[in-house]
């Protein structure tokens, strides 16, 4: 091949290569689970060559450093500043991100909007001018599933009579001609199968009187179903309070709500159909309004409804997590901890993974701190789990905020754990506050990330992620938060992605679902905030700690995998050469993630110490 055809062919696969990358680009902002795939591609590149001097890199590095640091929906570009072929890629990186932000934000304002839904305690179904059903909540769809009046034939709401279903649809048609200052509703008992008088009470609204942006675009009509279901009833008390209504007052509500004829009230409550009727008529006057179907309308769509405790459809103890504990550092910062074992037992603080939190028990279906006799205090870091976030947050503020909190425990000395990342802040607390530390144990960490052989030996995504935050911190932020937020939606992509390139038993784990199920449920609580602290501690492990591992002098231990790919055994090795007193148990045939097998013999070996 002649010179002329070798420069030919390096400029077509120079295209090909672009063009690929473009698409890859386009392709990740859509599908989240090909990121890791495209920062791979991006770090071929040779203005993103690494050199072992983090301080210093060629100037092209430098310019691609400026432009992806400046990656925003505003961009602008100064034209000739930078090549040509790093100005298209950016143009269509922001292109991406923008779209991939976009595509976001719609879905978490749908994901927003269906878990109000499902929040409201009665029956939602949101429908257009023609009927068809757009969106449900979960009371909604169980009364569609169970035909309790209600059914969905095509696209369309319907009921069990079709003298109901043509009323039904004419309300529908007149609410969804009202103009954006009108307002109204319609009431419609629906029978509730053909063998029964029991009736629910249907109100329908224009979407224009709600005044809520967030609702379906194409939405014309809200639906709101009133329980009929004697386990799900309707505390009316907030109601009662804020129009005064007597006691007996608000049982009529409740009744008229669900759907209930005066007469039947009366038989219902054993009393005349003249003092139901008595009753009525001081409610509206009370209300203001002038018909059953305004009353119950305005109790469905107002915000006094809430179910009560006998309902089975809404559970928020999982939201309140009650073996959480909070205390306010002198910032006024709160800082959320946990405590497993024994509370009178020998203490020893945990700090958790990078993409765990304080909820990190491994085997948390026994309680083995208390068998061993340890008080576990496990504390989530600044913007993971409960913990308030904070910025530009470093190892050594956490050592700060470690002590205030055993001063507020009155705890003059305790015993560490770390696993991974949290091994360094281990580290640093006992670098710098060892007083208050007796001896530390940390579980697959080590020294930084410091040659290029030490990235080689690192699986590929957390290389990419070490070396995005080193080098473009703005750029690995934006990426955390996208990354997070698709994946989040698929947990089996997110594991798909974080299993890349991990070897023998680490590989086992994923997939076992007892991992997963844990796993899982820890690395929703860290992201719980946000990915901003995950992508903030991942910058900071990077950059220079603030402490050296000369000043650990206290007695410590690290257990390590012999296969970890996340934490290269060199980095282990390094530290025990660095540290005064510390020892090194490696364990073979065990990968990063040992502890979730180990974690037994460590706890052990932290109780002997």
């Amino acid at each position: 091949m002649n010179s002329l055809d070798s420069t030919k062919e390096r400029e077509l696969t120079s295209v090909d290569n672009r063009e690929q990358l473009i698409g890859m680009i386009y392709r990740a902002a859509a599908e989240p689970e090909y990121w890791p795939d495209l920062l791979e591609h991006l770090y071929m590149m040779p203005e993103l060559q690494s050199t072992e001097d983090h301080g210093h890199s060629d100037s092209s590095s430098a310019q691609l450093s400026q432009m992806l640091d400046a990656v925003s929906p505003q961009l602008s570009m100064a034209k000739n500043q930078y090549s040509e072929r790093n100005q298209i890629l950016l143009e269509h990186f922001n292109q991406a991100l923008n779209i991939a932000k976009r595509i976001y934000q719609l879905e978490e304002k749908n994901h927003s909007l269906n878990s109000l839904l499902d929040h409201i305690p009665v029956g939602v179904i949101l429908v257009n001018a023609k009927s068809e059903i757009l969106l449900t909540n979960e009371l909604a769809e169980e009364t569609l599933q169970l035909g309790q009046g209600l059914y969905q034939r095509n696209k369309n709401l319907v009921t069990q009579q079709s003298e109901s279903t043509d009323l039904l649809n004419q309300y529908v048609e007149e609410l969804s001609s009202l103009g954006p200052n009108e307002s109204s509703s319609r009431g419609l008992p629906i029978q509730i199968g053909q063998e029964t008088d029991v009736q629910t009470m249907v109100i329908l609204s224009p979407v224009n009187h709600l005044q809520n942006p967030s609702l379906e675009r194409n939405a014309s009509v809200v639906v709101f179903i009133s329980p009929s279901r004697p386990d799900v009833e309707l505390d009316l008390a907030a109601f009662a309070d804020g129009y005064n209504l007597t006691p007996k007052e608000a049982r009529i509500v409740n009744y008229i709500a669900q759907g209930m004829s005066p007469p039947d009230i009366a038989d219902k409550i054993f009393v005349s159909y003249n003092t139901v009727r008595t009753q009525l008529k001081s409610v509206f006057k009370k209300t203001n309004v002038s018909s059953q179907s305004e009353l119950a309308s305005l109790v469905l769509t107002g915000p006094w409804g809430m179910l009560s405790q006998s309902s089975r459809h809404f559970d928020f103890t999982e939201a309140h997590d009650l073996n959480a504990r909070y205390f306010t550092l002198p910032d006024q910062r709160k800082l959320c901890y946990q405590e497993y074992g024994s509370p009178k037992g020998k203490p020893v603080v945990y700090c958790h993974s990078i993409l765990g939190s304080r909820l990190e028990n491994f085997f948390d279906d026994v309680d083995l701190a208390k068998h061993l006799g340890l008080r576990l205090i496990s504390i989530d870091r600044p913007g993971f789990g409960g913990s308030d976030y904070c910025e530009n947050y470093g190892f050594v503020n956490w050592s700060k905020d470690l002590a205030a909190l055993l001063d507020h425990l009155k705890l003059e000395q305790v015993q560490l754990l770390g696993y991974a990342t949290g091994g360094v802040y281990a580290a640093c607390c006992a670098a710098t506050i060892p007083e208050r530390i007796s001896n530390m144990t940390i579980v697959s960490s080590g020294d930084a990330l410091t040659y290029d052989s030490d990235y080689e030996a690192t699986a590929k995504l957390y290389r990419m992620h070490m070396k995005l935050a080193r080098d473009f911190p703005s750029m690995h932020r934006l990426f955390t938060n996208i990354l997070d937020k698709g994946l989040h939606k698929d947990p089996n992509k997110l594991f798909k992605v974080l299993a890349r390139d991990l070897e023998g038993a680490d590989v086992e784990l994923f997939d076992s679902p007892q991992f997963r199920e844990k796993f899982g449920r820890y690395l929703k609580e860290s992201k719980i905030q946000g990915g901003n602290a995950f992508s903030d501690e991942v910058r900071q492990v990077m950059s220079p700690w603030g402490f050296n591992i000369e000043d650990v002098k206290v007695a410590t231990r690290l257990f390590h995998g012999e296969q970890d790919r996340h934490i290269p055994l060199v980095l282990a090795e390094r530290f025990i050469e660095r540290a005064a007193n510390a020892k090194l148990t490696v364990v073979p045939e065990q990968g990063h993630y040992m502890i979730y097998r180990q974690w037994p013999e460590i706890l052990k070996s932290v109780a002997s110490n």
